[in-house]
């Protein structure tokens, strides 16, 4: 079984963003902080993640039982949880602001897409979809391994298959 990883704070968004878009850490915060402060959906301009500068994995409940009924409803209520992850920050993290999430679940990245820049659709995506995962059952893997011998030498080949895919239907780490 594989858990699936908390919301972003500040830093694992950095290093997420680095990794997986290859966007540095000051174009990453400046993107976020445009999502932050609002950007126009044609209907209203709304700000769609929460304070992005933030070591808290607190999420409000109530953001917690949105991502819970997105999730039965687009996947199956296989893919929650029985009851809601709560992450714990590390000592000494300061709980002012929530872990990095949207405002809206309903905002599907998706949907807002063509509001938004190619950049800011990149990183909202990353903060919408790790956040809903976060709330998503663990993945349960079953690894095969085997050990091969050949002129005296022992070759070993590994693999795993996905016995259910849980967070990872919406979100590969």
């Amino acid at each position: 079984r594989i858990e699936s990883k908390a919301p972003f704070t500040t830093s694992t968004l950095q290093q997420e963003a680095s990794t997986k878009l290859g966007f540095n850490a000051k174009k990453t915060m400046s993107l976020a902080q445009k999502l932050y402060e609002g950007v126009d959906i044609g209907t209203e301009t709304t700000g769609l993640i929460t304070y992005m500068r933030t070591d808290s994995l607190r999420v409000s409940s109530e953001a917690q039982a949105a991502a819970r009924e997105f999730i039965g409803e687009r996947y199956g209520e296989e893919y929650n949880t029985e009851s809601p992850r709560i992450y714990k920050s590390k000592s000494g993290a300061q709980d002012a602001h929530e872990a990095i999430r949207p405002v809206k679940v309903s905002l599907e990245p998706s949907k807002i897409k063509t509001y938004l820049t190619s950049d800011q659709f990149k990183i909202y995506k990353l903060i919408w979809e790790r956040f809903i995962a976060s709330q998503m059952e663990s993945a349960v893997l079953a690894t095969v391994t085997a050990d091969f011998e050949s002129a005296g030498y022992i070759f070993r080949a590994s693999g795993y298959t996905v016995d259910f895919p849980g967070y990872m239907a919406l979100y590969e780490e």
